[in-house]
This record gives C-alpha cells, structure tokens and sequence, in this order.
C-alpha cells in the first residue's frame, strides 16, 4: 500500500487553505523548514545569514505572504514547495512539529546497539560448555575432516547446503519486502540446481545472479521491528538474541530436509554440516582464540553487531524500510 498520492493531495489541500486564511492564521509564527540530520531555521534566519543553511530548500527562504494575501497568479497547486526528505538514519521523536513533517507509518527509528546481556551467568556457563564440546570433539574431528577431504569437497558440500538454504532465504526475502533479493534467490536456486549439479557447484555468478543474500527470519522479525531482546545462549547452538532463537526455529522449520527426511538423517546432516564449516575456518578459529583475552564478551560483542548490521541492512533494502517524509516550505512567491 502507497500512502503518498494520498498524503500528496491532503498537503495541497491545507496548502491551499493556509493560501487563502486569514491575516491571523499566517502571521501566528514564521514558516521553519527542516533538513535531516541539520537544524531547523526560519526564513528570516535564512536570510540573514546565507551560510548557516547551505542545504536548505531555496524556497524555504521566501517569507511568507502578508496577511490576507493571495501568492500571485491566483491558487495554483504547483506554486507551493514541498518535498520529500529521507530519514532513514535520522533520528526524531516520531511526531510531527508545525509546518515539519507527516511521517509514514513505516517512519521508525532503528535504536542503537545495545550489549543486553542480562542472563550473563547461564550464558557463560553454556558458553563454557559449547566452547569445551568444540575444543575436545568438533575441532578434532574438524582437523581429521580436513586431512581426508579435500578442500574443493568441503566448498562443494558448502555450496551444497547454501542451495538448500536459498528457500529460507526466499521467504525472508519476500516477507521483507526486497523483492529484487528474492528474484535473486530464486534465479540462484534454479540456476545451481540445474546447471551446477543440484547445488555442489555455485554456477549462479556466471549467470550474473547476485552473491548470495543475508536473509533468515530473525532478521525479517527485526525489519518488522520486534527488538533484539537479551542475549542468549543455548547448549549445542550457536549464540541468539531472543529475538533470533525464535526466529531459529522458524528456520529450521522452513529446512526441506525436515519435511522429507527422519530426524536421525537430519542430526547426521547437521553434524556433518558443522564439522565441514568448522573445518574451513580451522585458522580463523585459531587465530581469535589467542588473540582475544575475553572469549565470551568477544564473540557476543561481534554476533550483536553482525545482527544488527543485518537487520539494518534488510531496512535499507526493504520496501518496508523506506521512510519518507513531506517538509511543508510554504508558497512560493
């Protein structure tokens, strides 16, 4: 749904009527204009110091009609400014000042990244646990993996299980609004499943298809705007937000392996799944283990920003993430 033609027509209407309304309606305070992210300034201001406003609408610094005056050439629609101003990485207080802004309803304000951790006690006692069951029995059969299989196998398995993600990664998308990604997705699915061997080879980029995209429903849930929530940890799992733990199981019931396979095929994919993504950061594994002193505030710090660099980029990419608003200048002169 499209709110602008409406919201369009209703700022013509109220321009219209302050074009027309008496001295006392106009002379109440003086037109202000805002431009994202600077400060608000009148008219007058504007004139008297052309330089503290260098991106504002030159119309803005028209001064208003005098009281009772019509803009000349009669009420012509197309002699009032407006325009639209993005604030997708503004911050505002969500309701709209005099002569400033309707907002969209999809004009929300992404929070910050906050470290909300207040289940610290379990979490590192879990985190202790799922960090002792890699070093003891993942990693070394992540290394035993690795001397047997071949590297070009490991990327193929990879590749394999990306593809069978791409109907994850559809859904999301179209629940998400990008609607490019999701075409995207579905030339790759077809394009790799056809011509690359039922997924083992990522055929799709000599097609022109796009790399593949970051799309699950615990980023879809944060599009939505559902909040991150604490920070959580769970045995046999890698680290969530709350937020993200149900959007986990959302995924997982999304897998086509679940619909067709028994449960004991699906713990066998999944391990064989984790011992193969293991075996191919061996050395990046390694090598943030020795050089961080806190291991568990590192890898929450760095999940927490990688989530929400996620959520942040779906926004961008969204349909649903286009916020816009109309700044009301006043009649042009």
């Amino acid at each position: 749904m499209q709110p602008r033609p409406a919201l369009l027509a209703v700022v013509v209407a109220l321009s219209i009527i302050w074009g027309v309304a008496p001295g006392g309606a106009q002379t109440a305070d003086p037109v202000r204009t805002e431009a994202a992210g600077g400060p608000t300034v009148t008219p007058a201001e504007s004139a008297a110091d052309p330089a503290a406003t260098p991106t504002a609408d030159p119309a803005a610094a028209t001064p208003a009609p005098a009281a009772g005056a019509e803009p000349p050439g009669g009420l012509d629609p197309a002699d009032f400014a407006g325009s639209f101003v993005s604030t997708t990485d503004s911050k505002g207080s969500g309701e709209p000042t005099a002569g400033e802004s309707l907002r969209s309803p999809f004009d929300r304000d992404e929070g910050e990244l906050v470290e909300y951790d207040p289940w610290a006690p379990f979490n590192e006692k879990t985190f202790a646990f799922n960090h002792g069951l890699d070093s003891h029995v993942i990693k070394p059969a992540a290394k035993a993996y690795d001397k047997v299989v071949p590297n070009w196998v490991q990327r193929a398995f990879k590749n394999m299980f990306n593809n069978v993600g791409s109907f994850r990664r559809i859904v999301s998308t179209a629940l998400q609004g990008r609607f490019n990604d999701m075409g995207q997705e579905v030339g790759r699915f077809v394009i790799n499943t056809m011509f690359g061997l039922g997924g083992f080879v990522n055929a799709a980029p000599s097609f022109g298809v796009q790399e593949q995209t970051t799309a699950d429903i615990g980023q879809t849930f944060g599009v939505w705007g559902a909040g991150p929530g604490p920070y959580l940890v769970l045995p046999f799992l890698p680290p969530f937000t709350l937020r993200d733990a149900v959007g986990f199981a959302f995924d997982t019931a999304l897998d086509p392996l679940t619909w067709v396979a028994p449960i004991e095929a699906v713990v066998g994919v999944t391990g064989e799944r984790t011992v193969n993504e293991r075996s191919l950061n061996l050395e990046l594994y390694e090598n943030v283990e020795e050089s961080v002193f806190d291991l568990y505030s590192a890898v929450r710090n760095a999940y927490l920003q990688q989530r929400h660099k996620a959520v942040r980029e779906g926004l961008g990419r969204s349909l649903f993430g286009r916020r816009e608003r109309l700044i009301i200048t006043g009649p042009r002169q």
